[in-house]
């Protein structure tokens, strides 16, 4: 700072130059290169232009004036809405035709005529009166069977009972237990099973 300025007249110098400084640089000092009347030669006005007029055709009758109320602004999703009550019938048909056949296979499971499969096969010649057709389980867990035919098992003798098959079944097959001399558990897994009870014995097939 000088000794010889105050120091206002410093502060006003210094923030005035700035605008100086601008007004040099972006003062337009380019004459304009073409004259008045000759930058409106070389210049024209540019106007818009009408949009031509189609001619009436003999078919213009048959165009609609309002289109109809539609969804054809929606695109895909307006197809995909438009199909919507085919697929609900679709599926709906599905699921009739599904569970008509479940219920048509178990109705035919559940009354199909009964067959023997003939399990064994034994020798031509085989003495099967001579055989024995009792078996004895006395302990641990099993699943045994019962068959009327030749040379299946007719009666499973367990320590505190014994298993037959009743007169109107030819087969079946059951799981069973046998813990300490007792019997604790008896399930039938098909065919119809009686059992003949020993003196101490409780039931366990449901009568």
């Amino acid at each position: 700072m000088s000794r010889d300025r105050t120091p206002e007249e410093v502060e006003t110098r210094a923030a005035g130059a700035p605008q100086s400084l601008a007004a040099e640089l972006f003062a337009d000092t380019l004459p304009d290169v073409l004259p008045g009347e000759l930058s409106k030669v070389l210049r024209p006005e540019l106007k818009p232009t009408p949009p031509p007029t189609i001619p009436p055709r003999e078919r213009d009758d048959e165009l609609m004036s309002d289109l109809p109320p539609a969804d054809y602004h929606r695109g895909r999703l307006g197809g995909h809405a438009a199909g919507a009550p085919m697929r609900r019938v679709f599926y709906g048909l599905v699921l009739v035709f599904v569970i008509g056949g479940v219920l048509l296979v178990s109705w035919w499971a559940r009354t199909r005529p009964p067959m023997h499969p003939q399990q064994f096969q034994l020798p031509a010649g085989t003495d099967l009166d001579a055989r024995p057709r009792t078996m004895a389980w006395s302990g641990g867990k099993a699943r045994l069977g019962l068959d009327r035919q030749p040379p299946g098992i007719l009666a499973i003798e367990l320590p505190d009972r014994t298993l037959r098959l009743a007169e109107d079944s030819d087969q079946a097959q059951l799981k069973v237990e046998v813990r300490e001399g007792k019997t604790v558990e008896l399930k039938v897994l098909f065919g119809q099973v009686v059992e003949e009870l020993a003196a101490d014995a409780r039931p366990l097939l449901e009568p």
